[in-house]
């Protein structure tokens, strides 16, 4: 074999290694997630019903995640202008599974209290209305989405819209989240299984 030959093969191998290498952290970086990150429990609201179910995921919202701020709100609230802007938003528990928004910023906040989570998200939408000083926006956080064994996506969509299914989540140290299991009527169904 030449050494033009060998030296294909050297950095095909490489480029394959650099690959396997970078699915091989993202894959330990979900699952530790799901093993160490704090878990809480958030209600789900319905999304339209004509796309709820695609495939084998289930959409979900959560009331969180739609922002509608005045000058006069007591969140703090950053005026969000730009699409995919990093943002965190700090809630705190109003109830057993309901979560009220304390504040949003660019920044991960400084002395968050024991009981509060902090989510990181990205701005998705935004429609500002300068006239009345008012902003409605949409902040995703990467569960907006979970997958669920063929032929139960139904069954599900008519319990998120019977207020019935609630989405247990894991929330790490940075604010990063992901879905642990949904949980419909108190019973935790659907459970992502560790690796």
């Amino acid at each position: 074999m030449s050494t033009l030959g060998r030296n294909v093969w050297v950095a095909i191998a490489a480029v394959a290694a650099v690959q396997m290498a970078v699915l091989g952290w993202m894959v330990w970086g979900r699952v530790h997630l799901l093993k160490t990150g704090r878990e809480v429990t958030f209600e789900v609201v319905p999304v339209d019903p004509r796309s709820l179910f695609r495939g084998d995921y289930v959409i979900l919202s959560y009331p969180f995640s739609s922002v509608r701020a005045t000058q006069s709100d007591d969140v703090t609230f950053p005026y969000l202008t730009h699409k995919n802007d990093v943002v965190y938003v700090t809630l705190a528990p109003d109830g057993e599974t309901n979560w009220k928004r304390l504040a949003i910023g660019r920044d991960y906040p400084a002395g968050v209290e024991p009981g509060q989570v902090v989510l990181q998200g990205r701005v998705d939408q935004v429609w500002p209305d300068m006239e009345n000083k008012r902003q409605t926006g949409r902040i995703r956080f990467g569960i907006e989405s979970y997958f669920v064994p063929e032929g139960t996506g139904a069954e599900i969509e008519k319990q998120v819209h019977d207020h019935k299914i609630k989405a247990v989540v894991a929330v790490g140290a940075d604010g990063l989240s992901a879905i642990k299991a949904l949980e419909i009527d108190g019973k935790r169904v659907h459970e992502e299984a560790p690796l």
